[in-house]
């Protein structure tokens, strides 16, 4: 078997994201010494890298006795500072990579984040959170919330991600803010698959001690959807 059959093997291998950095020991997907694709972004521009993961073991700073080292370290010979993430999988090539355009509108919803507006080769999409009550089966509860991450394009809408949160009183006289135990955020949003149509990076995490970056390619859209789920990667802190 040659070494470039390999290489082509690992790259075009099933959908999968590794984020660089320190983790639990069964936490990381990626092995020592794979090729992957470096997502390196800047202000002013995006490429994907090929490169070889660097997987070493290390103390796990929360769970190691002194001379253990159960966690892993993941990294590369790449300058880390703009590696967003690591990808592979089909369809995913080295080369230059657009960027969507990011713009906020101010909130229209007391303690929801801005509206983010996304422009891609003229192509114009929105993420907003909506949140309205979460009905469960024993009692409609008002400070219960479910707020659901919503993608647009004009004419099509789709639920990215929902997670649960509630109203806290601001103060007196003060309008209720939306709370919740952590924020979905949009880590990349461009088009990694080279087809024209946005793609997303997503941190869909609901706690705050959790990291969830999810990948959502447009070549993997469904009937009715944007983007379809293509990897996601799940690690926690403590």
């Amino acid at each position: 078997m040659t070494g470039g059959f390999v290489l082509a093997g690992v790259l075009g291998a099933a959908f999968a994201l590794q984020p660089p950095g320190t983790f639990h020991g069964g936490e990381p997907v990626a092995r020592d010494g794979e090729r992957w694709l470096a997502l390196h972004v800047s202000a002013d521009d995006a490429a994907l890298i090929e490169t070889t993961l660097e997987v070493r073991a290390v103390e796990d700073a929360l769970l190691d006795a002194p001379g253990e080292r159960s966690g892993r370290e993941v990294a590369s010979r790449l300058e880390e500072s703009g590696i967003v993430t690591y990808l592979r999988g089909p369809g995913l090539h080295a080369g230059p990579v657009v960027q969507a355009q990011r713009s906020t509108d101010t909130t229209d919803q007391a303690g929801a984040p801005p509206t983010t507006t996304l422009t891609l080769l003229a192509r114009h999409y929105r993420i907003e959170r909506r949140c309205g009550p979460a009905r469960t089966a024993q009692a409609d509860d008002p400070e219960q919330l479910l707020c659901r991450f919503v993608l647009g394009d004009g004419r099509t809408e789709q639920v990215l991600f929902e997670a649960p949160a509630y109203l806290e009183p601001q103060g007196e006289g003060g309008a209720p803010v939306i709370v919740s135990d952590a924020t979905a955020e949009v880590l990349f949003a461009g088009d990694l698959d080279r087809d024209g149509r946005l793609d997303l990076i997503l941190d869909a995490t609901d706690h705050y001690n959790v990291s969830r970056p999810t990948l959502l390619l447009s070549t993997q859209a469904q009937r009715g959807q944007i983007v379809g789920q293509a990897a996601q990667y799940e690690s926690v802190g403590c």
